[in-house]
């Protein structure tokens, strides 16, 4: 049974990955063009406005391509019972197949995308060390903290298609109140703690300290991200169980 469930998911995200990029010229190239034009917005209009941060494309870009994979896997994840309707009441296989393939098939375009942005910071200042290595820990538990993102939101939107109207509402707001294209330092004191409660400014902390700093990961925001990540995971499973037996009826 698990090796059934296994090509199931194998199957699911190359289909996925099949349909987002058919009958497009550039296919792959596309996923490499979004962070592309973001980083020449921000070179355009902010790197003279934040001349404090030292070398800035690569500050840039190192919290970028992490907040992409994000805002694209939750968007899908949002929508993932619903745009599965039919196979849903036509297989009798746990629901949660359909939001696991949704986040392999984004976080298989993320990891190709990384490839080639990597080379780019390398020419940017990155720091090649066996530190690059704390990045697979880093996107594991930065996958699992979207998964249950993502999962409490497609819950949600099954009953109530606000949820997925209201998140893509939420998504631009969230990026502005990421540290992505400013440093946190320059936030004023009194709206600090704003930023602080905005979970992806500790994910983009932990990653800017491998891949900016060029050091290990910081136990600090680590505890951080571990926390926020099973607070999360854990109310993911409780709205899943408690919505689950709905979804035919409601779908």
């Amino acid at each position: 049974m698990r090796s059934k469930r296994k090509y199931i998911i194998l199957f699911l995200i190359y289909k996925n990955l099949q349909l987002k990029y058919k009958h497009s010229a550039l296919g792959f190239l596309w996923s490499l063009l979004h962070p592309f034009l973001y980083l020449l917005i921000f070179l355009a209009i902010f790197s003279a406005a934040f001349p404090s941060i030292e070398n800035y494309p690569l500050y840039v870009l190192s919290g970028l391509v992490f907040w992409i994979y994000f805002a694209g896997a939750t968007t899908q994840l949002s929508l993932v019972f619903i745009k599965n309707t039919h196979l849903i009441k036509a297989l009798n296989i746990p629901k949660t197949i359909y939001a696991i393939t949704d986040l392999g098939s984004e976080l298989v375009s993320f990891l190709l995308g990384l490839i080639p942005f990597l080379v780019i910071m390398y020419f940017m200042g990155l720091h090649i060390s066996f530190n690059l290595l704390y990045l697979i820990p880093v996107i594991i538990l930065f996958s699992v903290f979207i998964f249950s993102v993502g999962l409490i939101l497609g819950s949600l939107n099954v009953f109530f298609r606000d949820v997925g109207i209201l998140w893509n509402t939420i998504n631009p707001a969230l990026f502005y109140l990421s540290p992505i294209a400013y440093s946190f330092k320059i936030v004023p004191e009194q709206f600090k703690f704003i930023v602080k409660y905005n979970p992806l400014f500790h994910f983009l902390e932990l990653v800017r300290n491998v891949l900016y700093e060029g050091q290990g990961l910081s136990m600090h925001y680590l505890g951080r991200c571990l926390l926020i990540t099973s607070v999360t995971a854990i109310l993911a499973i409780l709205i899943y169980r408690k919505t689950r037996n709905g979804f035919i009826s409601n779908l």
